[in-house]
């Protein structure tokens, strides 16, 4: 078998801090391990997460503005490489990814991760609409689509009935040995230092539709009967938004935008509470990473995911979308419980990154 057959194309866009891309960079690490050699191909090179990528990764960054614009380039790649198989995740990337192996001409596996719920997710651009629109097309030339929840699959079902028969729910490779390692390292915001009063942390992208304002309101709440904090993950475009409802609600000694980190595990290891407060998602990676510590969790049961990841509230409490008073109760009862062990060992073994990696491998027919 020639070297070229050896080789794993993973194709994203850039390396922006979102939870798809952190989980392929996991995969990549975990391919690397496999003995496998991995290209990582980005439309952009750019973004926090190029620290994050794993030794043995070869990078090859197509310099284009848009993953329209990268075809191409992914076309000449795919015909000059030939690798085993093509990876692709987030809508833009994946329509690139599945025309690109139509038009090249190639039999090269190709698959397709979609980690957003279809019909639910925002389509607030031109782009964005046209690109939902030719996904369900585009789709039935990769060889297999990877839901990354059941409610991701049910919407990709219903938006292209066609493809039904190659989607499959895989967990996503989020823990690995070396995110619970990483969580063993010291925070050195005083506040996670000096452990005088409790933390509730929260991480994600600082968009409307994550829920930071009404999770805002919530703490204030909350704050009329216990003297906790809120730490926030994360940079966007609601930045200064959110910092001046932190300052109207008086939260400002209380509530604090941290911004991108890169390494959240550690704060999540040591916080007393996660809290997922999006109107939409997915499969929250964030949930399974502070899962896998034990840390206790409350989420709002939105479209898809957070149910599914804590078993129907088996593994944390649930809220209404958009309750503020619920998701107040919720985090005062959280508030004071011990670390959930049972929900550690269920993230640990439902979405260790080895496991998915070689499933995901499989999608492509490939075995390690």
């Amino acid at each position: 078998m020639g070297a070229h057959k050896r080789r794993v194309a993973v194709f994203i866009p850039s390396l922006h801090g979102g939870g798809a891309e952190r989980a392929m960079l996991v995969f990549c690490r975990e391919l690397v391990e496999l003995g496998l050699s991995v290209d990582l191909i980005t439309v952009r090179l750019e973004g926090p997460l190029q620290q994050l990528i794993p030794t043995g990764v070869s990078v090859i960054d197509l310099k284009s503005r848009r993953a329209t614009l990268a075809l191409p380039k992914l076309i000449s790649y795919l015909k000059e490489t030939e690798p085993a198989a093509l990876f692709s995740t987030i809508i833009n990337a994946n329509v690139v990814a599945a025309l690109a192996r139509l038009l090249s001409g190639s039999r090269i596996p190709t698959v397709v991760r979609e980690s957003n719920a279809p019909l639910s997710s925002p389509k607030n651009s031109v782009s964005r609409w046209i690109t939902h629109k030719v996904a369900p097309f585009l789709y039935q030339f990769a060889n297999g689509v990877i839901a990354v929840s059941q409610g991701v699959a049910d919407e990709l079902s219903e938006m292209a009935p066609r493809i039904k028969e190659r989607i499959r729910v895989i967990p996503t490779p989020i823990i690995s040995d070396d995110v619970i390692a990483q969580g063993a390292l010291p925070v050195e915001h005083p506040w996670f230092a000096q452990r005088d009063k409790p933390i509730i942390l929260s991480a994600a992208r600082l968009e409307r539709h994550k829920g930071f304002l009404p999770l805002l309101q919530a703490f204030s709440e909350l704050r009329a009967t216990h003297d906790v904090r809120l730490a926030i993950l994360g940079q966007g475009s609601m930045r200064e938004q959110l910092e001046a409802e932190i300052e109207r609600l008086g939260l400002k000694e209380h509530a604090t935008l941290l911004g991108f980190a890169h390494n959240p595990f550690a704060y999540m290891s040591k916080a007393d509470v996660f809290v997922l407060a999006s109107e939409f998602e997915g499969l929250p990676n964030v949930l399974v990473q502070a899962m896998a510590f034990g840390t206790p969790i409350v989420a709002t049961d939105c479209k898809s995911g957070p149910a599914e990841i804590l078993c129907g509230g088996r593994y944390g409490t649930l809220v209404p979308v958009g309750d503020v008073q619920a998701l107040a109760r919720g985090l005062g009862e959280a508030l004071g419980q011990p670390r959930h062990l049972e929900a550690m060992a269920h993230a640990r073994s439902v979405y260790g990154a080895r496991n998915a990696a070689h499933e995901y491998l499989a999608m492509a027919g490939l075995v390690a």
